[in-house]
């Protein structure tokens, strides 16, 4: 009776132990694929349109101050071209910072007026606290900031 008992026993750990593990290999699909959506689950329902952008009324920026961390500032022109930000000697306004990329972002015309791309940057690319994740519209007295260097965008 004994012997049935601690095989039973052992049967039953052992079908735990596959349950764990089967549900922890199924944590870590989900996590790395996301979860997974069958055909007959109903679409979410669209998000509304944005608003319009209230910075469209604010005045259009026509150069920006980059604010180094050591104190020191340089002021740059926005031409018609746009302007690409980086570490690397062959962008147009140069940061030396080691927490910028060597193409960190651009500044972009856009509709008669600038907006903010990074450029899959390490890092990453904020504007007024937020980080940058598509192409984003800019005004005069807007703040980027491309790791510890801050860039005031202005008139």
């Amino acid at each position: 009776m004994t012997g049935a008992l601690l095989t039973v026993l052992k049967f039953g750990l052992l079908l735990l132990l596959y349950l764990f593990l089967a549900r922890t290999l199924r944590a870590v699909v989900v996590d790395l694929y996301g979860p997974r959506r069958s055909a007959s689950a109903p679409a979410r329902p669209k998000a509304p349109a944005p608003a319009p952008s209230p910075r469209k009324s604010r005045k259009i920026p026509r150069e920006i101050v980059v604010h180094r961390p050591d104190g020191g500032t340089r002021t740059h022109g926005l031409g018609g071209h746009g302007v690409t930000l980086g570490r690397s000697s062959g962008v147009d306004v140069v940061v030396d910072d080691v927490y910028v990329s060597d193409e960190h972002a651009q500044i972009l015309p856009d509709d008669g007026g600038w907006s903010v791309r990074d450029l899959g940057s390490t890092n990453g690319t904020y504007l007024n606290g937020a980080k940058v994740t598509r192409p984003t519209p800019l005004a005069a007295g807007d703040q980027l900031r491309l790791g510890k260097t801050r860039i005031e965008v202005r008139r």
